[in-house]
């Protein structure tokens, strides 16, 4: 029973191991996050539909870089959709520039797998001096697949001017909830670690987006339980420990060294079918 169990374990923790560095295919996040061309200044490929009066342009004023996004006409819009995981929060941002009576309207819609509006938020601004910031923090339903990103105007009169830039939608700088309720703070080292994986790793595949997802429904419940009985921390703090350091490895190592690890551990079930061979030998003599 003891051997058997032994077994288990040990090839748990070597399929665990191998999952998570065939996974590993590193994408850094842009500095819009989610968003695609989120600066305007790459001209506007099919990640932006744009409609009627709209488009961009490469004179000032300009937040940052050399381009913005436009509306020049009542009606006009350019259109984003990303994908999203259900029930995980998102950090949204972008620079609106609105002069005269017009409103700059940043439209953010979670959609279905019927491409629905669930539900919505609207970052606006008008009569600024300037580039003006608007944030939200949203949590996506349960249902939901896509975020819409739509730039419009509203109140058009005569000719104003309404620019958009450096529109940005990302996982927040938190979001490990159960680490995150086993060492107290979003700021612990081992939390920045298990981010980077999850932000570089598992969110640029589906399986492991996939993952990713099925987190975010069942962890938020679990870590206000261990956010409730503090002594429940330093336990998960332990378990956490092999988690952490596999993602150590991950982040760590190159995609070479990943794959020497990958064969290494590929002769461990190798060599334990070896020794219980000889330990069962060993008792029939």
């Amino acid at each position: 029973m003891k051997k058997s169990l032994l077994v288990v374990l040990a090839l748990t923790l070597i399929l665990g191991t191998v999952s998570m560095l065939l996974l590993a295919a590193p994408l850094p996040v842009s500095a819009g996050g989610m968003v695609v061309n989120q600066g305007f200044e790459s001209v506007l490929g099919s990640e932006w539909t744009v409609v009627g009066s709209a488009g961009r342009v490469c004179t000032s004023p300009v937040h940052e870089g050399s381009c913005a996004a436009e509306i020049t006409g009542a009606g006009g819009s350019l259109t984003q959709v990303i994908n999203v995981l259900g029930l995980a929060r998102y950090d949204c941002w972008g620079w609106i520039y609105a002069n005269g009576s017009a409103e700059g309207r940043i439209e953010l819609s979670f959609l279905d797998e019927n491409s629905t509006v669930i539900s919505a938020t609207v970052l606006s601004a008008n009569n600024t001096t300037g580039y003006e910031l608007r944030t939200a923090t949203m949590r996506a339903p349960y249902q939901a697949t896509q975020l819409q990103i739509r730039l419009v105007e509203a109140g058009w009169n005569g000719s104003p001017v309404v620019r958009f830039d450096d529109i940005g939608v990302n996982l927040p700088f938190g979001g490990c909830f159960i680490a995150t309720a086993a060492y107290g703070t979003p700021l612990a080292e081992e939390i920045e670690v298990l981010r980077q994986v999850r932000d570089e790793h598992l969110l640029t595949n589906p399986v492991g987006g996939l993952f990713v997802s099925l987190y975010y429904r069942i962890s938020p419940p679990v870590a206000d339980f261990i956010e409730d009985y503090p002594a429940l921390q330093a336990v998960v703090r332990a378990e956490l420990l092999p988690t952490v350091a596999l993602s150590r490895l991950v982040v760590n190592t190159t995609f070479a060294q990943k794959m020497a690890i990958v064969g290494g551990l590929a002769l461990i079930p190798l060599a334990l079918a070896v020794w219980l061979r000889r330990q069962a030998r060993g008792v029939n003599v």
